[in-house]
């Protein structure tokens, strides 16, 4: 069976694994080798790697791929998000962590305050019912967290004198 384009798209990438083709049960490394994604036992996707060379490790090699593509699509909305929290951030309060002459020791008080939110969302019992609810509010906490630490680096980055020869920091 050849999957349909909407049901690749609808198994969640990060679940696709490697595992023996139904007609390869002693797992033998040249045998037929596949391609499953879904988070139960049964599937929700199943493709079959038969005509290679090394079956497993074109199999391997797609899930490996696909995996990778998942979390730069993840961390670009991550980073978005953050982005969309810092540029909600003040700029002109003169206690932003991104103003560069305030003193390191405040820059780190409003880090630990964002930091003491995410514990204190952290610390709380959710039940089974809030778990959604939980996730956004912790996920925002993150988003604060990161954004606080990204005007911090901010003011790091303001602080330097720019070499014209050198290439992104940290390169």
């Amino acid at each position: 069976m050849i999957p349909e384009r909407e049901q690749i798209g609808s198994v969640d990438l990060t679940t696709w694994r490697v595992v023996p083709a139904d007609g390869n049960p002693d797992k033998d490394e040249h045998g037929a080798w596949a391609i499953a994604g879904g988070d139960s036992d049964e599937y929700d996707l199943y493709l079959e790697v038969r005509e290679a060379d090394r079956p497993r490790e074109v199999a391997r090699f797609v899930v490996e791929a696909v995996t990778r593509h998942a979390r730069g699509l993840r961390l670009k909305g991550a980073l978005a998000d953050v982005a969309h929290v810092r540029d909600r951030q003040p700029a002109d309060d003169e206690r932003a962590p991104s103003n560069p002459s305030l003193p390191d020791v405040t820059k780190l008080a409003h880090l630990v305050e964002a930091v003491g939110g995410l514990a204190h969302e952290v610390s709380q019992a959710v039940p089974r019912d809030e778990r959604d609810a939980y996730q956004d509010r912790l996920y925002g906490q993150l988003a604060q967290v990161a954004a606080t630490t990204v005007a911090w680096m901010e003011a790091v980055l303001s602080e330097r004198t720019p070499d014209p020869d050198a290439g992104p920091v940290g390169a």
